[in-house]
């Protein structure tokens, strides 16, 4: 399960400079240099860090000049970057970059297949991180090859360049290798973690399959990942990417249509505790999302206009799976109406994983007797309209 870019934040960092051999390195900073082959000097080159769970964000970002770029900062500890270019011709992948104290990380490539390129530090998790990297062999080149023309035929068809049927028939045969390779590579790296050391990337490696376990079209290898877990030793299994990989290998309080729905405490931004139970007797739409999720914003004016149509018999509850801070800021910054809850759960628990929430937005729809009417997920333009005349019939009938 990919996480979600979140856009439009950028902290500026050095100007493109020679990399140095051996560069001396300030006790209190990390330095990450880049020199690369074919690729333009137009090209800018992201630094993403993880936001919580399901977000990320531009924390710095440099335009590749005579072949080389930089990025440096102060750190106390020990981070990990995910180095990313979303211009032509370039994978939709990124390259994960572990950065320490005091330490110089080189980035070496040859093309513009960003996710393959090598990295050279002494930090142990880039260590690790290199060793899964290299498990796959030539492999994950290839799939990088693929991803890029799929991010290709996109913008044919978003420029209008193609015809929309024309390039969907073309993407789905090549969707279909895709999903062939990308289990491929799952496998290879799984394969690996039952002989690999077990460290902090393994960790994360373990915890990111688990959560795509739900979905078998997904991650085909539950009984590989549950054979993973029962290696980890009992204090390793106390660890958060553990326990988490925990309830995604062994769920428990699954609702499907026709069970009685899950509910658990919610809190506004006012910090007040709430529960689905209040609104029994009517339609409870639920709206699972995350702001950097682009089609979850777009859904929004639907959303409140539906809730204003059928107020008399729907109440649309929409549940962030932002971390509190950011979920805050965002319905606070763009003055969203309506029931705006969170969980705020420490793990990846709660409700989104009773409703097999596994792509945003996801939609729930319960029905005035406390039943779960209905489940979907994705969202185009007039498409929850349509769902609520369907169900609903015409608003004010």
């Amino acid at each position: 399960m990919k996480k979600i870019l979140l856009t439009g934040v950028a902290v500026c960092c050095l100007a493109s400079c020679g990399i140095s051999q051996g560069t001396k390195v300030d006790a209190d900073k990390f330095l990450i240099t880049g020199r690369v082959t074919n690729v333009p000097d137009s090209a800018v080159i992201l630094v993403m860090q993880e936001e919580g769970s399901q977000l990320l964000k531009t924390v710095m970002k440099d335009t590749v000049m005579n072949g080389m770029f930089t990025f440096s900062d102060t750190t106390s500890c020990v981070k990990k970057f995910l180095l990313l270019a979303r211009e032509e011709g370039f994978p939709r992948h990124w390259l994960e970059v572990w950065v320490a104290p005091g330490e110089e990380v080189k980035i070496s490539g040859e093309n513009k297949l960003i996710c393959v390129w090598k990295v050279e530090s002494d930090v142990p998790e880039q260590l690790e991180a290199n060793a899964f990297q290299d498990c796959a062999g030539s492999l994950r080149e290839e799939y990088a090859r693929m991803q890029v023309k799929e991010a290709d035929w996109f913008r044919k068809m978003d420029s209008g360049a193609e015809n929309r049927d024309t390039v969907w028939k073309k993407m789905n045969a090549l969707r279909e290798k895709s999903w062939l390779m990308k289990h491929e590579l799952y496998k290879k790296e799984i394969d690996y973690m039952q002989v690999a050391p077990i460290g902090r990337v393994w960790l994360e490696r373990l915890e990111m399959y688990a959560k795509m376990v739900p979905f078998k079209e997904f991650m085909p290898y539950s009984k590989e990942l549950k054979a993973l877990y029962a290696r980890l030793p009992e204090d390793l299994k106390q660890s958060r990417e553990a326990r988490i990989a925990r309830q995604y290998l062994y769920p428990s309080g699954k609702v499907g249509v026709g069970d009685p729905m899950a509910d658990t405490d919610l809190y506004d931004i006012e910090g007040r505790t709430h529960r689905l139970a209040e609104f029994k007797g009517k339609y409870i739409l639920l709206d699972f999302w995350t702001q950097g999720c682009g089609p979850c914003i777009a859904s929004l004016p639907e959303i409140k206009e539906i809730s204003e149509a059928y107020s008399d018999s729907l109440v649309v509850v929409s549940i962030s799976l932002d971390p509190e801070k950011l979920w805050k800021d965002y319905v606070t910054k763009e003055k969203l109406s309506g029931y705006q809850w969170n969980e705020l759960a420490e793990l990846e628990s709660g409700l989104a994983m009773c409703y097999q929430v596994n792509g945003y937005p996801s939609y729930v729809l319960i029905a005035p007797d406390g039943r779960v009417k209905a489940m979907w997920g994705g969202y185009g333009k007039g498409s929850l309209w349509q769902r609520m005349k369907d169900w609903l019939g015409e608003a004010g009938r």
